[in-house]
């Protein structure tokens, strides 16, 4: 018996864009329908997963955050990134390493409502929240800095109007920095990764994390097959069609 923690041995190509359709659907009607497409679909997600920049591992590690990131949630795709980064050697423990890494994501639209709300106030003369910050403030913020390896000012407003939830914001945001299991080069990886995506693209955490990435020695070919395993997102409603059309 596989202990839980360990990875299931492999039996998957995890290349194979139809090995993924033949676990939802019936693979030779949908073969039948797709046509020429299939063969085009298959060439698109085989490119960047045949790729070795990345191992197997790390490919599905950040392709599982992009899915499971509150930006896509796309549950299905989520559920299979875990299975097949199980079979390419990934521990539960990584693999919760991604799920709570991506969590903070979400206050990343708090950089933009934050601010409007300040400046509403400001037009009726209302400064409440904004006195100066409570003294543990700047040990919290150092404390950010040491284990994230920088600061993002856009996260003073937060902490200046919400404390206790900036309190639990900061303590989720550095969980898996100080205590996770993937390497901090990996974590980068699957930061570049969310915030890379069609259904996210915010720049200023792509910068960072890519800067960060690149000190901890990462390449450029590894970075760019990221992004190139960004661009499977697009498959998948070819996917879901396959499953509402053939789905077992």
């Amino acid at each position: 018996m596989t202990h839980p923690n360990q990875p299931a041995p492999s039996t998957l190509d995890l290349a194979s864009l139809a090995d993924v359709i033949s676990e939802i659907a019936d693979l030779d009607a949908f073969r039948e329908a797709a046509g020429t497409s299939l063969a085009v679909a298959s060439d698109y997600w085989r490119a960047p997963m045949e790729s070795s920049h990345l191992s197997p591992r790390m490919k599905e590690l950040v392709l599982l955050a992009m899915h499971a990131s509150a930006t896509s949630l796309n549950v299905d795709a989520a559920e299979r990134h875990i299975k097949r980064a199980r079979e390419a050697g990934a521990t539960a423990g990584e693999i919760l390493d991604v799920l709570i890494t991506i969590v903070a994501l979400a206050n990343h639209a708090l950089y933009f409502s934050v601010p409007i709300l300040q400046d509403e106030l400001k037009r009726r003369g209302d400064d409440a929240g904004m006195a100066e910050f409570d003294p543990a403030f700047e040990e919290a913020k150092q404390a950010f800095i040491e284990s994230r390896g920088f600061w993002n000012s856009d996260r003073e407003a937060i902490a200046r109007l919400m404390p206790e939830y900036y309190k639990a914001l900061d303590a989720v945001s550095t969980e898996s920095w100080n205590n996770g299991k993937l390497s901090t080069k990996e974590r980068e990886f699957v930061c570049i990764g969310i915030d890379c995506t069609v259904t996210h693209n915010y720049e200023p955490g792509l910068r960072r994390h890519i800067r960060n990435a690149l000190d901890l020695g990462a390449t450029r070919g590894e970075i760019l097959e990221i992004f190139q395993l960004s661009g499977l997102l697009g498959l998948e409603s070819y996917i879901l069609g396959a499953k509402a059309l053939f789905g077992r």
